[in-house]
Parts: C-alpha cells; structure tokens; sequence
C-alpha cells in the first residue's frame, strides 16, 4: 500500500525513532502518545487489521517485539506495570500494538476510575457469565 506510513517506516521513507527492530517487526517511540510519554507502537510489516489476523508465526514475531520493547519501557520508565493497547481502528490497515508505561495516573487510569465510580460497569449475574462463556467456547 502506497500511502501506509508502516510501510515507509519499515522501508526507511518515513523517520522514526526505532526502539525495536527485527525483520518483520519494528518498534518506534510514538510521536503522538495518548496514554503516556515514552509510548511506543510495534508493527509486523504485513498488512492485516487485527493482530489476530496474523498466522501464529507472524503473530509470536509481534509478540517478542512487543515483549523487548516492553521490557525496555519498564527498565526506562522504573514502572512494575507496562500495558498493551491494540484496537484497529485509527490505522484500520494495518495493525500495532501501543505499548506504554503505566503508572496508574495516566489518561487510560483516570477513564478506568471514571467508568468505575460512574458505574457505568453492570453487574452480570453468574447465567449470564455462563451464557456467555458457553458462546465463546462454541465459537
């Protein structure tokens, strides 16, 4: 795809500031983090829209990636806790993940605790839940 910035980033067209990278995998600082400083998006070169759409090779290569760079942003950033965040809807093209510190004050914290204490979370009864697993599994 011509215009996917991925794509340029992997071929050099496109200057990042690669933190991570591996044949098919690459990791970039975010320029434009929403969760935290020191965010960072790891990408497979291969275009899919969900990271499930990868083939289990593919998806284990994400996955080192996301887990090195991980690591890094934990050492970097003195946090115990480092998260994940993949959606596909901003670059519905090509799937990343955000991997970013969490310090339990950041921007995805706060709307946590908003959605908590709005109680916006229902309580689902225990048929419910067995209702629901049972969907999933059967799948």
């Amino acid at each position: 795809m011509e215009d996917c910035v991925f794509c340029k980033m992997f071929t050099g067209e496109v200057q990042t500031r690669k933190v991570y990278e591996e044949r098919d995998v690459i990791g970039v600082l975010d320029v434009a983090p929403r969760f935290a400083q020191g965010q960072c998006v790891v990408a497979h070169r291969r275009h899919v829209p969900q990271f499930y759409d990868l083939d289990d090779e593919e998806l284990a290569q994400l996955f080192v990636g996301v887990k090195a760079v991980a690591r890094k942003i934990g050492e970097v950033f003195h946090t115990p806790i480092v998260s994940i965040f993949s959606r596909g809807i901003s670059v519905p093209t090509h799937n990343h993940i955000l991997v970013f510190p969490a310090t339990g004050e950041g921007p995805i914290d706060r709307v946590l605790v908003a959605f908590l204490a709005a109680e916006i979370v229902r309580q689902t009864t225990p048929a419910q839940l067995d209702e629901i697993a049972e969907k999933i599994r059967t799948a």
